[in-house]
């Protein structure tokens, strides 16, 4: 197909799911879309900038079909379904990929919750996987605004703080039955997961339709003020589940930073768009309390679940030093390290963990940061991409321009604040200096109160 001929059809503009047929009339891939008429045409523009395994797609497409949604939200989950359903060979990667999302409902745990896993286990129901842990996490926060699931595993004394506040029935601290929990709240969370959202809306209504019936049938005062309590509760829990839905624009965070990556890609000759970047920073004052920190951005998006903190270790001979040498130690530890020689061991500590590797790396610092950072990488022998983002000597104002250092290049590269290149690996640097200034901070708080006390 070509554009003029997708052009001729008529797709509405509404959320949804399209899927590419080739010339035998089979599914070769499936997306989803808040606009179905803008997405797929994005696919034969001109300027779009596609994979060769993309190319290679769209010259196998002769057919165009879609299925609409209410909301973004259950286009997200129909692509999900239909994925694992038909298994179309161009969206291997989503398929296979294991370091992708699922939504779990815990059904094994004594308080069944929902929550977002990458390891599927023998026990739960599992939906996904979710390309985008973002769009999934979101998906999650909106699936609690309709139906209050308890975040607590196991029963306690107490009910929860979101029982105070009106967003747990109460099952964790026995104000609700486990089988009214499981009717209420996990069947409905569960069908909706599914793509069966009319089934919900059919049994509400229904039950509305119901209700309505006894109470004009009821004469009892008492009896009728407990109806017409349960009626208003049911309808506003409709008009919510619409109102909520209607108002969750998760698919808007799949392409907010989508260009801002893809230039970065460009930039950087990277092979392909970097899932995932890692931000690296060390911080100290005064050679106290030194810390490192690693952020992890997925799709353009931070990932805090993903994020790590590093304690600069200083050795032995500084737990054998008495008190009162123990700073004076430091001071001689961190002059003589530096911080070029702590981000060498907050990496090599890193890289030890068996922990998903980045597709690129951004370092806060100079050529000497840069530097570590290539030898650590040749020395784990991973062939990562990695850059180094800095103002430069004395130059720590705002206005200042960042310099961007590359393995190899003697000269710095100088981009415009305005380019999206540059907000994607200023957003990284910014978020390390802030998670590593945080945890910083929390240490030396906690050991001011320590030595006050």
């Amino acid at each position: 197909m070509n554009l003029e001929q997708v052009k001729k059809l008529n797709i509405p503009q509404k959320p949804g799911c399209y899927q590419y047929y080739n010339r035998l009339g089979k599914i070769i891939y499936i997306g989803k879309a808040a606009n179905l008429k803008s997405r797929v045409l994005s696919y034969w523009q001109k300027s779009a900038e596609h994979t060769p395994a993309k190319w290679a797609m769209l010259k196998r497409i002769e057919r165009v079909d879609w299925v609409e949604t209410d909301s973004e939200i259950e286009a997200l989950l129909l692509e999900a379904n239909l994925v694992k359903k038909y298994q179309p060979e161009f969206n291997v990667s989503l398929r296979d990929d294991k370091r992708f999302v699922y939504i779990k409902v815990s059904l094994e745990d004594e308080i069944p919750g929902v929550f977002l896993t990458r390891k599927i286990d023998k026990a739960g129901r599992y939906f996904g996987p979710f390309v985008s842990t973002q769009a999934a996490r979101e998906t999650v926060k909106t699936l609690r605004k309709i139906w209050s699931y308890c975040t607590v595993r196991k029963p306690q004394l107490k009910p929860c703080f979101y029982y105070q506040i009106n967003r747990c029935l109460g099952i964790c601290s026995g104000a609700v039955s486990k089988k009214e929990y499981l009717t209420k709240v996990i069947k409905p969370i569960t069908l909706f997961l599914e793509g069966k959202k009319e089934l919900i809306v059919k049994s509400l209504k229904f039950k509305v339709k119901s209700l309505e019936a006894e109470l004009k049938k009821e004469k009892d005062d008492d009896k009728k003020e407990e109806l017409a309590r349960e009626l208003g509760q049911l309808k506003f829990q409709l008009g919510n589940m619409e109102q909520v839905l209607a108002h969750a624009n998760i698919l808007g965070l799949l392409d907010k930073y989508a260009a801002d990556v893809v230039e970065l890609a460009k930039l950087l000759g990277l092979p392909r768009v970097p899932q995932r970047i890692e931000g690296y920073d060390i911080s100290n004052i005064f050679g106290k309390e030194t810390v490192g920190s690693m952020v992890v951005f997925a799709e353009g998006e931070p990932d805090k679940n993903e994020y790590r903190k590093f304690k600069i270790r200083v050795g032995s001979s500084y737990a054998e030093a008495s008190e009162d040498k123990q700073g004076q130690f430091v001071n001689e530890i961190i002059e003589k390290r530096g911080d070029v020689q702590m981000l060498q061991e907050v990496l090599e500590r890193r890289f030890r963990n068996d922990w998903p590797l980045p597709d690129l790396i951004i370092i806060d610092g100079g050529k000497g940061q840069l530097n570590v950072a290539s030898q650590v990488l040749k020395k784990s022998k991973l062939d990562i991409p990695v850059i180094a983002i800095s103002k430069g000597e004395g130059l720590r104002s705002a206005g200042a321009p960042d310099k961007i250092f590359f393995p190899g290049e003697k000269k710095p590269l100088e981009l415009s604040l305005a380019s999206p290149a540059m907000h994607i690996i200023k957003r990284v640097r910014d978020e390390a200096h802030r998670f590593a200034i945080g945890y910083h901070r929390k240490l030396r708080s906690k050991n001011f109160l320590a030595d006050r006390f």
